[in-house]
């Protein structure tokens, strides 16, 4: 199927669940590489379900060009590492494509799915997918996800 050059991303948010023992300076940095730069982290402190610290750090893209470069600068190994995956069980009802990436190797400046106990602790980026009637979201994530690669 081919896609009209107008298929895109509406937006994408990426967020960081911090607690008390996380540097938020050291991920907030390294959050700057998931943006345009000229976002700003949102940074809001609570307290977690049981009483402790924690921080939640989150970038908001909300212009297709800015959330495809966020597509983008995942790099293409992880792009490659996504279509081998499959996209079925990462796209919601929604057309919100869930990601999750290693906050371990991120911190590190290394990009890289997480998976096992790397998913508890993670950066999560949300996608949304711009796709409408009688377009299915996993080719139009796909085809993006190729052109990037």
């Amino acid at each position: 199927m081919l896609l009209p050059e107008s298929m895109s991303l509406h937006s994408v948010s990426w967020r960081v669940h911090c607690s008390a023992v996380d540097d938020v300076e050291v991920i907030e940095a390294a959050m700057s590489q998931l943006s345009s730069g000229k976002t700003q982290i949102n940074k809001e402190k609570s307290k977690s379900h049981h009483g402790a610290p924690q921080t939640l750090l989150e970038i908001k893209e909300n212009s297709k060009k800015e959330a495809k470069q966020s597509l983008r600068s995942l790099g293409e190994s992880v792009l490659n590492q996504i279509m081998e995956n499959g996209l079925d069980s990462q796209i919601d009802e929604d057309k919100v494509f869930h990601i999750r990436l290693s906050l371990s190797s991120f911190v590190a400046g290394n990009l890289r799915l997480a998976e096992g106990v790397d998913r508890k602790s993670a950066v999560k980026g949300r996608f949304k997918i711009e796709s409408y009637p009688g377009q299915d979201p996993r080719e139009v994530l796909l085809e993006l996800i190729k052109k990037s690669v």
